[in-house]
């Protein structure tokens, strides 16, 4: 068997680079740590030499669809609500499209998307005693109580299956 310490970066797909960096420096706050010029960077928020790798594809590189298999999204943990919330502000600010806010159980999330349409998500970790109060704490489906103006992860699960009926409806007429 493998020994993993901890799951160490992710390295995701772009359109731009400079435009990613900028929102991934400016908006998330990560530094760039090194270049391969001219189309990867690496980014850390200063705990290794790096967490995120981005990698320039070109500006036609196509989405794809959220049935696709392939990476979902990853996150980013912050150190409590209050900086839930002000990232949530930041993030409203910087006119970055939300996905949807949940309050799982084990944690409080927003999910949201960088310029490429990568789904990202921050989290802080709820105390032990709210964990207590979910009969599953991996299942709690309500809005965060901050941003009630915004989707929900039902909103987000039935918008995914509206798009897979779809896609396998043009499918069969194909």
């Amino acid at each position: 068997m493998i020994k993993v310490d901890r799951i160490a970066h992710v390295v995701i797909k772009v359109r731009d680079l400079n435009k990613s960096l900028d929102f991934y420096t400016r908006v998330i706050g990560l530094k760039e740590m090194g270049r391969i010029d001219p189309m990867v960077a690496f980014l850390s928020t200063g705990r290794d030499h790096h967490e995120l790798g981005i990698a320039q594809v070109g500006p036609d590189a196509p989405s794809a669809p959220f049935y696709q298999v392939g990476m979902e999204h990853f996150s980013f943990r912050l150190n409590n609500e209050d900086d839930l919330r002000e990232a949530y502000q930041t993030l409203l600010d910087e006119k970055v499209k939300i996905a949807y806010t949940v309050n799982h159980g084990v944690a409080k999330s927003v999910y949201f998307f960088d310029p490429d349409g990568n789904e990202l998500e921050v989290y802080c970790d709820n105390s032990p005693e709210e964990v207590a109060t979910f009969a599953n704490p991996y299942g709690g489906m309500d809005k965060l109580e901050f941003a009630q103006d915004q989707p929900s992860l039902m909103d987000s699960i039935i918008a995914a299956q509206q798009e897979m009926a779809a896609a396998a409806e043009a499918a069969a007429k194909a």
